[in-house]
């Protein structure tokens, strides 16, 4: 069976982070890529992948951009990462699952910013504007101070914003409770 590790790295170039995907000592993203930001990556591994998993993104820093991906197919005690020009690697099924979960689990590599960011997903997931826009994300890197948070309908998006201490979590999920009441709908 093949070993799986990962590390998280920043990227200084865009203001995020990378996975980078360690299979038996080889970064299967390899030097010409970045890894995905760790809510990205996460996302996509705890939402029951089938098929394709994306690995890795463009040197640009966009995803859809030349990414790199891998062909996953799972079996009852095995899960099969196969991509060109990587011979194909096979995991043990429970082994693979508790990377998954360390990996979701490991907030180690997080700036307060990033923290920030977390809590108010977590806060405003699934919710919809009195307009009835839904979340998509929130962001403490656009401008010093200040929250964005995305909303969209009918693949239109408007960016909402609060300021906030920039130093505590306490501070920006007091100013994004009352977004949330202002704004949203129960």
């Amino acid at each position: 069976m093949s070993n799986l590790s990962y590390q998280i790295l920043p990227n200084d170039d865009d203001n995020t982070y990378e996975v980078r995907f360690i299979v038996d000592g080889t970064d299967w993203i390899g030097d010409d890529h970045l890894g995905l930001d760790p809510p990205d990556i996460i996302r996509q591994l705890t939402q029951g992948h089938k098929g394709n998993l994306i690995i890795g993104r463009c040197s640009c820093g966009c995803m859809g951009c030349d990414d790199v991906s891998v062909h996953v197919r799972r079996a009852a005690t095995s899960v099969e990462w196969s991509s060109h020009n990587r011979a194909t690697a096979i995991f043990d099924a429970d082994y693979y699952d508790q990377q998954v979960s360390m990996l979701s689990k490991d907030f180690a590599w997080e700036p307060l910013n990033r923290t920030v960011e977390r809590h108010l997903d977590a806060m405003f997931s699934s919710k919809v504007t009195d307009d009835g826009y839904r979340y998509d994300w929130a962001s403490t890197r656009i401008k010093a101070g200040v929250i964005n948070i995305s909303v969209t309908k009918e693949h239109h998006q408007k960016l909402l914003e609060f300021s906030w201490d920039g130093t505590t979590i306490e501070s920006a999920m007091t100013r994004g409770r009352q977004l949330l009441k202002e704004r949203f709908v129960d």
